[in-house]
């Protein structure tokens, strides 16, 4: 197990971009995610949780030109797995038209350069099966409860690291799905957490319908992209990084956890001797800018 670095751009140097440094008042920042998985099987092998995190501004601009360019080329809202495999919505589409369409999407993203930060986790959740028994899966949950859980802390974390003011918080909103009245409790569970060093970042979590709420469907874009530079990897140790990831972690940055085999391996101890209410436990991240990399 090596060290890897986790920013591609430091989480600090978003801070000049963002209305935090001269000013008197809270600023309410925003962290929308989304999940993916290979959902072909009955037990997901690759699990991640990824988002961005912006301001409002970062996040206006966002939406109009996303609405924009979904009119132009009549689709309801961008849905990542859908356009790779050109069926629902893109049905009938040639490579050509999916090309466009893809690029004008990644430069939306890729035009608010440090406005927007990628925040990502992945697991091996057949790892965690393995390695992990089930009373230790239980105090820290569902693969997607692990991964929102570190995205949770790692995001607070580096705002404590990262030069923001002490006031400053964040909401989250995430795609609804099965999980997430389990992950509603988490957050709010750890917000009212004294234990929790970063419990005061943290503001409120909404599941949201990526329809309505339309910058959510930028998480869902950088969540695909996660689990493919995650998944590949598992297949073949020297896959490349895909043209669209590369773009983002280039322009806008990205902070990643990764829990595979060696991770989990030597966390079980600590894992399995804990005592806490299922879905209780939260691994802290380590250091903003360092943390274990698996190499198997």
């Amino acid at each position: 197990m090596g060290s890897y670095s986790a920013a591609t751009v430091k989480f600090s140097e978003i801070i000049p971009l963002l209305p935090s440094r001269v000013r008197r008042h809270v600023v309410l920042f925003k962290f929308l995610c989304d999940e993916s998985y290979d959902s072909q099987t009955a037990e997901p092998r690759t699990y991640v949780v990824a988002g961005f995190f912006g301001g409002d501004i970062a996040w206006a601009a966002v939406e109009s030109r996303w609405i924009a360019v979904n009119a132009e080329y009549s689709v309801p809202r961008f849905h990542a797995s859908h356009l790779n495999a050109k069926n629902y919505e893109y049905e009938g589409w040639d490579d050509t038209r999916k090309i466009e369409y893809s690029a004008k999407i990644l430069k939306i993203v890729t035009d608010q350069g440090r406005r927007l930060h990628a925040f990502s986790c992945a697991i091996h959740a057949d790892e965690y099966r393995r390695i992990i028994s089930e009373a230790g899966r239980a105090k820290l949950g569902h693969p997607y409860i692990v991964c929102f859980k570190t995205c949770i802390a790692l995001l607070a974390k580096e705002m404590d690291d990262g030069g923001f003011p002490p006031e400053d918080q964040f909401a989250m909103y995430i795609d609804r799905n099965p999980f997430q009245i389990a992950a509603v409790d988490v957050f709010y569970g750890l917000k009212e957490n004294s234990q929790f060093p970063y419990a005061s970042r943290l503001h409120s979590c909404t599941p949201e319908v990526m329809d309505s709420m339309v910058p959510l469907q930028a998480s869902d874009l950088i969540a695909y992209e996660a689990f493919r530079w995650n998944h590949d990897r598992r297949n073949i140790a020297d896959a490349n990084t895909r043209f669209v990831m590369k773009a983002m972690q280039d322009h806008n940055g990205m902070t990643e956890r990764y829990y595979g085999t060696k991770t989990l391996t030597d966390l079980r101890e600590g894992i399995e001797s804990t005592v806490c209410l299922p879905n209780g436990l939260v691994i802290l991240p380590l250091t903003p800018e360092v943390s274990p990399r698996d190499t198997d």
